[in-house]
């Protein structure tokens, strides 16, 4: 048997992973303990492609006594396999979304297909929280047993319509609302509540009546819950680690350095860092790095989104932070930040605790995919041209900065300028930033530890590129009326006379670096101090 047939890449069913003998990723002692804090109502946000489903999939079999399916998982052993439960599992990925009349007709067809289908019954009620009522309350009643429900993509109908705040508030409001107020009203009936999704609203948005739901999205000892650890992938992958070492004619530590640095480093408690699964049994199946997440597990919500506000300068923000409570996605006020830590491009990275105070949460792009990805998708967006020739431009310019080669540099400025779609003109009202996030995106995806707006305590620097041995220091200048001789004159005086490159003396090869746009004129200016 080929071990490649044992990754169970594209596999949400714990029942088909056991049966096929596909390799698990134990995580039941985590459920266990959920279950073990005797609530009713859980909750638990996660990023796309994460495992959420895999998780409700394995609380279903679980439910159902399914024991022989358990042999070898930590929880077999100390689980009443006697005592089963009716399980009622949801995926609101199913229903459409393009209205709230529509999602809400949709969404009783759902509920019908799952009464009919599953349990043998017809629904007569006629709007969808009424029908949810009557299938926990009949469920219930034909089995004598307290219900469990399971509800997958809880938030999917709103995400869909995110950048349409009319629709996201009209599904919220009009259907979402009552929908899971339901459950509250019927609390006798029901055993065991958990509800996934990628994103946490507010309790008083959709969640109003459920005052008892435990969040389980940053709690510690669940943090790992998704996502595959260190030794969980050095343990349950040991047979692929060696096969790619082979293919990729490294050692494994070198390859397991190289793995770490692209798809580790989500984290939800600062402590815990995780591999996205998708990513990691993708690279094991194909034996190649890549960008895997970012066309499966993006959602277009968040393309949308990111087309529509072009300052993303929070992406080079190395002092982002949240303090308190992980943040609430408002589609009234939808905040950047808050988007892409929920969606998985921001990620926490440190956790910091001081008495009296908001507990301290340090954000940043979870690793070199992720980077990637993203910030290949931001230039997609402004130039004509495709991911790999502005690769192999990048790789020339950065060649061209540490040799000091003004004039190439400055070939490789005008490419890329000539590249750009200059349709987006009519639609920024702050060229300054657009073409900041533009060169700055450039240097991101080649490799570059990119520090924009940078902090000093004299004053402020628009770039800091570290690489090896070499610190450049960059200043972006932009004006419809002055020079370009002139305004590189200003980013050059302003880098030395704020002292920008002084924390670097003597440890760094420094170079400077002044760019200067006009219109649609590009000229850069590169020395050593």
């Amino acid at each position: 048997m080929d071990i490649k047939e044992k990754l169970s890449l594209g596999l949400a069913d714990f029942e088909n992973i056991i049966k096929e003998d596909k390799i698990y990723v134990d995580k039941t002692d985590m459920i266990e303990k959920i279950i073990r804090l005797k609530r009713k109502y859980y909750f638990l946000s996660r990023p796309r492609r994460f495992g959420k489903s895999l998780c409700i999939s394995t609380l279903k079999n679980l439910f159902e006594g399914k024991k022989e399916l358990f042999k070898g998982t930590y929880i077999y052993g100390s689980w009443d396999w006697d005592e089963t439960y009716p399980v009622i599992r949801l995926d609101l990925s199913n229903p459409k979304s393009q209205s709230s009349e529509k999602f809400e007709k949709s969404l009783n067809f759902y509920l019908d297909s799952v009464a009919e289908d599953e349990f043998s019954f017809e629904l007569r009620a006629k709007f969808s929280n009424d029908k949810f009522s009557e299938l926990i309350r009949n469920v219930c009643k034909n089995t004598g047993k307290k219900v469990v429900v399971l509800i997958d993509e809880y938030d999917k109908a709103m995400l869909a319509n995110a950048d349409n705040e009319k629709i996201a508030t009209n599904i919220r409001d009009d259907v979402l609302k009552d929908f899971y107020g339901a459950l509250k009203s019927l609390e006798s009936s029901l055993k065991f509540v958990f509800i996934t999704g990628v994103s946490k609203f507010a309790k008083t948005s959709i969640f109003s009546d459920l005052n008892n739901l435990v969040d389980l999205t940053i709690r510690e000892e669940f943090s790992t819950i998704c996502g595959y650890t260190q030794k969980e992938l050095e343990d349950y992958f040991k047979e692929f680690i060696i096969e790619s070492s082979e293919k990729q004619y490294m050692g494994e530590i070198d390859l397991l350095k190289l793995i770490k640095e692209w798809y580790n480093g989500y984290s939800w408690d600062g402590m815990n860092f995780l591999y996205n699964p998708y990513s990691i049994l993708s690279f094991f199946d194909t034996d190649e790095f890549d960008n895997y997440w970012f066309e499966t597990g993006t959602p277009s919500f968040l393309i949308r989104i990111m087309e529509k506000k072009n300052n993303i300068d929070i992406l080079f923000d190395k002092s982002l932070n949240l303090f308190g409570s992980f943040p609430n996605f408002d589609v009234n006020n939808l905040d950047l930040k808050t988007i892409l830590l929920q969606s998985g491009y921001l990620t926490i990275k440190k956790k910091t605790i001081n008495p009296g105070e908001l507990t301290k949460y340090d954000l940043d792009i979870p690793n070199k995919e992720v980077r990637e990805s993203l910030f290949s998708y931001i230039l997609g967006t402004c130039l004509d041209r495709t991911g790999e020739d502005t690769y192999s431009i990048a790789k020339d310019m950065v060649r061209q900065l540490i040799s000091v080669d003004e004039a190439g540099f400055q070939r490789s400025l005008e490419v890329l300028f000539k590249s750009i779609n200059y349709s987006l003109h009519s639609k920024l009202n702050d060229m300054e930033a657009f073409y900041h996030i533009l060169f700055l995106s450039w240097m991101q995806i080649i490799g570059f530890d990119i520090q924009g707006e940078v902090i000093q305590l004299t004053n402020r620097l628009d770039g800091l590129l570290i690489k090896d041995n070499y610190v450049i220091i960059l200043e972006l200048k932009y004006s419809k009326s002055e020079s370009l001789d002139k305004l590189l004159d200003k980013a050059i005086n302003q880098i030395k006379e704020n002292g920008y490159y002084k924390p670097y003396q003597n440890k760094k090869t420094i170079i400077f670096v002044g760019i200067a746009f006009k219109n649609k004129d590009v000229k850069c200016r590169i020395l050593k101090p």
